[in-house]
């Protein structure tokens, strides 16, 4: 099932969008526990808000306006016989690894591979539309943020090893939907909304 949202769009020519998976409230405040764990520690990082946490599926970029209601109906019909699944969050890494980190991230334990499952159907789907498909393996992970400069960089890694092991399986949800989320760029970060509601059967 397919739900279209549109969002002061009638005055744009393009929108900025990308495909992801939404977080229950209850985990995104755990998440922003993570954060507010390692943010005692001077580090120079630029982190997600707590209301903008969620799982990347496939990022589109900027897109015209009439195209909305062709994506949305492109990646739903893609998805929607995937049926819904479950996922663990639990560890904290670094992108491209612990000694020059660049994203601090949270691990995505997806012992079915449904998730990736999910990812192919979308990237597959946007692909028939034109959209680039993406050359870097999939790679399921929850950014929490990203380091701009490497100020106390091995003190960081070490407190993130420490607050994995604090707060072990950080936690597990269910995966009923994938949304369509148009992304606004301020001078205090990005704002999202959902553009699309694509229900998993």
């Amino acid at each position: 099932m397919l739900q279209l949202r549109y969002w002061g769009v009638e005055e744009m020519r393009q929108v900025r969008l990308f495909w992801a998976v939404n977080l229950p409230d209850g985990l995104k405040r755990r998440l922003f526990g993570i954060q507010s764990r390692l943010r005692v520690l001077p580090a120079d990082i630029k982190w997600v808000e707590q209301q903008n946490l969620h799982l990347t599926v496939k990022f589109l970029g900027d897109v015209e306006v009439e195209r909305i209601s062709e994506i949305a109906r492109a990646g739903g019909d893609a998805v929607a016989a995937t049926g819904t699944f479950a996922l663990e969050l639990a560890g904290i890494g670094f992108f491209p690894g612990p000694q020059k980190p660049r994203v601090i991230w949270v691990g995505v334990h997806d012992r079915e591979q449904k998730f990736r499952h999910l990812h192919d159907k979308v990237e597959e789907s946007m692909s028939t539309l034109g959209f680039v498909t993406e050359s870097k393996k999939f790679s399921p992970h929850l950014t929490l943020g990203r380091v701009r400069s490497l100020k106390n960089g091995s003190e960081l890694v070490h407190l993130a090893r420490e607050t994995a092991r604090e707060f072990g399986a950080i936690g597990t949800f269910t995966v009923d939907s994938v949304v369509l989320m148009q992304s606004k760029l301020t001078r205090k970060g990005p704002i999202y909304a959902e553009t699309a509601v694509c229900r998993l059967n």
